[in-house]
């Protein structure tokens, strides 16, 4: 019935019918026969004619006859029961006038009462049995779709990540051949998943004991019936080697073993007394010294013959790295699982979501549950029979009584119908429209069973459907095959709904679990839906409502574990841990750049290292990094950007020079300079650059494809590095060394992969990814490069540099994509530099990214390295070689901000010179500073932001003469003086004599812009050089190039975009002055909740600095900043100064700081 159907048209049709169509079993369309109330009756499930290849072609024959309605008590009529009451009704003359009187008024205030009643309750009835009746269609509501129906809501929360892999460069674990305590060999029994768990079981089993294991059995079931190897399912091979520190696998009983009858049907040479979930120290005790005396023996019978939670983590560990890593299936059922799922995403015509349903309803399952379920009286007699023949004591037992069976079904133990699985599906959101991948065995009451859930989701498919005969005809020799294929379908799902359980289920959820639990696994919850399901006075809504929060967290999710708990449906503790957030504070460390440049070697590094681990390690600096260009032969000639210098590999890839860095000679890489550092205790970093080398280009090297160790191919072609290299995006700061790759092809995908994967490799733990972002900036890479590093199993923190002219809206694209991101030029020891970082530290902070969402974390803007120490020179090729020219209070400066500000702090000076240079407790007595003057000048600087930020628009077209126009700003600068327009002539974009025709398209609407159109240089957006954080951004101008950098694009938006880094840009005017001055102070919180206020004295002379505590308290409201309830302390100086009354104050020396620590306590 519909839900806006009317009282009088629902009555009819309930009333038209008895038996099936009785208004009970009608307005309880899906309502239980275990419900409280109700009985057996007719399914509707049981009257479509259409073909499902779900059923056998053959009936029951319960289900071959006609269905005919039985009248049981509630069947008969309602006056039959009350047949005192209603005498008028009765042939009986002999009942007097008086006495059909009295009963007529006594009928029709019960009708009447009733008739109330029943309206209240049809208002409020359960959607499910208020679904229109159309036939054997069932009509509900539909709920609209939800954003999270394809996706796991809550993954992103967790930070779970798999550790059961093979250790690579592990020693071995498997003792000599000839030191073996002896053979183990097992039959795996039942079907493919029990087999699978079987053989994880025997792996751990050997391992516990120190024995060899022969390859196990897969048996023949009495169920099955299947004749299937493990070679015919499994790939015996890679089975063995993953496993080979591990476990001594063989493929045969030993030769010098004769009687391998003996094996099978000896008493003595088999162990059959092993109980369930046997914990470890039982074979110890019992089996290993049978198997010693032996030397062989076997193991029956083996399901479930080993615990979860009585044996040691290393060997839950080990049964997941089978489970997931070493049982492989072959590649032909590899394959064409791949098939089906591409078919199931593309039945649409799209790459579409599919969902896959595990039905377990077939009549084996619905007998031994011994639950009650919606059938005819014939159907329950006919079930009753089989329970009572295939499992007789249950029979006798009481079993199949009523009460039992409506009491299982509260406690979540019977199988879900599909009608029922239709109802929750439809419930939580999944439209008509869904595709659904069916893997089930015959479902008991064929087609008619199938009716309300295909009928609800019409797009219903198995393989069957989605192959041809002949695709499955080379599988169905082995039965098992077949079930693997189901298995890799339901694995590779973007959902999958389970109904009841069993060892499919259980592996499928857990895979997914363990393969990072981003795709939704649903698992019913059968005992609350039915207290729903038989709830009449349930709405839709309420229904609806009621299913969704139920299951709001039953998605797949790691849970914790419990005693008993099962292994392969949740591998949490042993095989799962828990990911560390990345970069939850501000990272810390020391980077080689100020004090060496490129020119660092292995011994140098790891000398630094070595210091860093003794004496800042306990303060957080934890990570080491190798700046740029490791991979530069030091010789002459070579310099930043010299070209034909670098070492690559046969793929193009960067790798360390061999003289400098002699331990990664043989194709080592950086792996041992990283075992070194972990030793330390630190982690370690390498510095990269964009895309990929000119020198790789121009040597058109292969690129690897890692998935398959061979060199790249698609569409029939091998695929180089001339095929992704774009040479007009070369680096602006270094054009003869490295390019953008073209992220859109796979290729390109393929190359950027290889490259991290290797530093995966290596042991990298910090990935600094230099000119990608600022004026160079590529969102597409960093997207990708993000992408990789977030699959793979080492956790490598992202940062990325330089970050000249970057915007809070610039970074906002970026930031949850990486940990740490530069915010400014490169910082060098000069004030200037150091104040220059007050504006944009202040504009990141009020834009809320200090510590926003990262990858896999928290991103934090980079302030840039601290340049303190014994240092080396911008681009030199010397190491460090004279001292910090920052003094004492400028270095306590930036220190100060750094800090305040939350930044990274990555040390850049050579550490050994740390004590003399910076722990002084005096500053330079030598240094003198000149006050200059305060004049202030007006200047129009052209720079470039975000193109989805307003100050981007304001540029326009004019013509100027004949055959000139001209590209101008002409918004508003703001300025106090009348300023001509800042103007650009413009001219299309032309080749010179040394450039190739490539791709004209890719010019086409791009222009050169040029200050003077009697000349041939054109602006350039990105610098030809690493730029400073105190260098004025302007536009420059070089000889004019078809040059992404120089090539721009005017949009009708009045937004001028630049083809190299995709932004756009801006004119503002800078009143600059000759000199940075004044003041400053900040507030922040510590991790504890200590209130800490800076004060910042730019100016060139000492000056007192003060605070309100009143304007502190409005700063940082809630933190208890009240008059006399303060007591502060100057941390530099270690100065108490007791209780703060209303203000703070301090004399600051010059360009120095002052920093107080105020614990507070309320006033209530």
């Amino acid at each position: 019935m519909d839900c806006d159907e009317p009282l009088q048209q629902s009555k009819k049709r309930f009333t038209q019918n008895s038996g099936s169509h009785s208004p009970k079993r009608a307005m309880a369309e899906l309502r239980h026969s275990s419900s409280i109330g109700a009985r057996s009756s007719s399914s509707p499930m049981k009257r479509d004619e259409d073909s499902s290849p779900l059923i056998s072609d053959t009936q029951s024959d319960d289900d071959a006859r006609g269905r005919h309605v039985h009248k049981d008590r509630g069947d008969r009529s309602f006056c039959s029961y009350f047949h005192s009451l209603c005498p008028f009704l009765n042939e009986d003359v002999r009942v007097s006038t008086q006495s059909s009187r009295i009963s007529l008024f006594l009928l029709v205030f019960v009708v009447l009462v009733a008739s109330i009643s029943i309206f209240s309750v049809v208002r409020r009835l359960n959607t499910p049995y208020l679904c229109r009746k159309d036939g054997i269609v069932l009509h509900c509501p539909q709920v609209k779709e939800s954003p999270s129906l394809w996706e796991n809501p809550l993954s992103a929360t967790t930070s779970w990540k798999p550790c059961a892999e093979r250790r690579d460069g592990g020693l071995s674990d498997v003792p000599p051949e000839n030191e073996t305590n002896g053979y183990i060999f097992i039959h795996a029994e039942g079907g493919l998943n029990q087999q699978r768990i079987a053989i994880c079981n025997a792996v751990a089993v050997a391992k516990i004991m120190n024995a060899t294991l022969i390859l196990p059995v897969l048996k023949q079931d009495q169920i099955w019936k299947d004749k299937t190897n493990f070679e015919d399912i499994f790939d015996v091979d890679h089975f063995i080697d993953y496993l080979k520190d591990d476990v001594r696998i063989v493929r045969d009983i030993p030769e010098w073993f004769t009687d391998k009858t003996e094996l099978f049907t000896s008493i003595r040479r088999t162990v059959k007394n092993i109980p369930k979930y046997a914990p470890a120290q039982f074979y110890i005790d019992n089996v290993l010294p049978r198997v010693k005396e032996k030397k062989i023996m076997a193991l029956k019978p083996f399901v479930d013959r080993l615990g979860y939670d009585n044996v040691p983590s290393e060997i839950n560990r080990l049964r997941c790295r089978v489970n997931y890593h070493a049982l492989k299936f072959l590649p032909e059922i590899e394959q064409m699982a791949d098939l089906l799922a591409a078919r199931m995403r593309n039945r649409t015509g799209g790459s579409n979501p599919y969902m896959a349903l595990h039905l377990r309803f077939e009549k084996g399952m619905v007998g031994l549950s011994f639950c009650d379920f919606v059938a005819t009286r014939e159907e329950k007699a006919s079930m009753a029979e089989y329970r009572k023949k295939e499992w007789p004591r249950r029979y006798k037992n009481g079993s199949h009584l009523w009460q039992l069976a409506l009491q299982k079904r509260k406690e979540g133990r019977c199988p879900l119908e599909p009608g029922e699985v239709a109802v929750i599906l439809r419930a939580m959101g999944y439209p008509k429209e869904t595709q659904i991948y069916v893997a089930s065995g015959q479902v008991y009451g064929g087609q008619n069973r199938m009716a309300p859930l295909r009928n609800m989701f019409p797009n219903l498919v198995t393989k069957q459907e989605l192959a041809t005969k002949e695709e499955l005809d080379k599988f169905r020799k082995h039965v098992t095959s077949l079930a693997a294929l189901d298995f890799l379908v339901c694995l590779k799902s973007d959902v999958f709904v389970m109904t009841h359980g069993g060892n499919f289920a259980k592996l499928i959820i857990g895979a997914r679990r363990y393969m990072g639990h981003r795709q939704k696994s649903i698992k019913p919850d059968k005992g609350l839906m039915s207290k729903s399901f038989g709830d009449p006075y349930m709405g839709w809504a309420t229904f609806a409502e009621d299913v969704i929060v139920t299951h709001q967290t039953r998605t797949g999710l790691p849970e914790e574990t419990f005693p008993n708990y099962d292994l392969w449906e949740n591998p949490l503790t042993p095989c799962i841990v828990q990911a560390v957030e990345h970069a939850s504070l501000p990272p810390r460390g020391w980077n080689s750049y100020d004090s060496f440049c490129w020119t660092v070697s292995e011994e140098e590094f790891l000398q630094s290292a070595e210091t860093i681990s003794k004496k800042l390690l306990p303060h957080g600096y934890e990570y080491v990094v190798v700046d740029y260009l490791w991979y530069r032969r030091k010789v002459p000639g070579a310099y930043v950007d010299s070209l034909g210098f670098d070492v690559i590999d046969k793929w193009g890839r960067m790798i360390p020079d061999p003289v400098r860095w002699p331990s990664s000679k043989g194709g080592k890489g950086f792996s041992e300079v990283a075992k070194k550092v972990h030793s330390m205790g630190l982690k370690f970093g390498i510095h990269v650059m964009r895309g990929i080398s000119t020198q790789a280009v121009n040597a058109n090297t292969p690129i690897l494809d890692t998935t398959k160790g061979i060199a790249y191919e698609e569409g029939g072609k091998k695929w180089t590095a001339k095929d992704i290299g774009i040479k007009e995006r070369a680096c602006a700061w270094m054009s003869h060394g490295f390019m953008s790759v073209n992220t859109k092809s796979g290729a390109g995908r393929a190359f950027l992969r290889s490259l991290y994967e290797q530093y995966a490799e290596w042991g990298v733990d910090f990935v600094k990814h230099d000119c990608v972002f600022g004026d160079d900036l590529d969102v597409n890479e960093i997207s990708f490069v993000s992408e990789v590093l977030k699959e793979l199993d080492r956790p490598i923190l992202y940062s990325l540099s330089p970050g000249t002219s970057v915007t809070p809206a610039m970074a906002k694209a970026v930031s949850r994509l990486v940990n740490m991101y530069r915010i400014t030029g490169d910082d060098w020891d000069t004030w200037r530099d150091v104040a220059s970082h007050f504006d944009v530290t202040r504009d990141f902070s009020t834009s809320n990214m200090v510590g926003a969402k990262g990858l896999l974390g928290k991103s934090w803007p980079d302030l840039d390295m601290l340049p303190l120490g014994w240092l080396t020179d911008p681009g030199s090729n010397n190491g460090p070689h004279r001292k910090c020219n920052l003094n004492f209070y400028e270095q306590r400066t930036q220190m100060t901000l750094w800090s305040m500000a939350k930044s990274p702090l990555m040390y850049g000076g050579d550490f050994p010179y740390i004590t003399s240079t910076t722990s002084s407790k005096e500053g330079d007595k030598n240094t003198k500073r000149k006050c200059l003057s305060d004049k202030t000048l007006e200047v129009q600087v052209l720079g470039l932001t975000s193109c989805a930020d307003t100050k981007a628009v304001g540029w326009s077209a004019e013509a100027v003469e004949q055959d000139s126009e001209q590209i101008c700003w002409k918004l508003n600068l703001g300025n106090k003086h009348q300023t001509p327009p800042f103007c650009l002539y413009k001219r299309e974009s032309r080749l010179t004599s040394d450039e190739d025709i490539t791709d004209e398209q890719q010019y086409q609407g791009k222009l050169h812009l040029l200050a003077n159109p009697r000349t041939g240089f054109c602006l350039h957006a990105s610098p030809k050089r690493k730029i400073t954080s105190k260098e004025y951004k302007r536009g420059s101008f070089s000889p004019c190039r078809r040059d992404a950098n120089q090539m721009w694009e005017l949009h009708q938006n009045g937004t001028l975009t630049n083809s190299y880094s995709g932004l756009c840009a801006t004119v503002k005017s800078d009143e600059a002055k000759s000199n940075s001055a004044g003041v400053r102070s900040w507030i922040a919180t510590g991790r504890k909740g200590e209130v800490y206020v800076a004060f910042f004295n730019l100016n060139p002379v000492k000056t007192v600095i003060s605070a309100k505590m009143s304007d502190l308290a409005k700063a940082l409201p809630g933190a208890n900043l009240n008059d006399g309830s303060c007591k502060y302390k100057e941390v530099w100086s270690g100065k108490d100064y007791g209780t703060a009354n209303h203000s703070i104050s301090m004399a600051v020396e010059t360009h120095g700081p002052a920093l107080f620590v105020l614990n507070c306590v309320s006033s209530l």
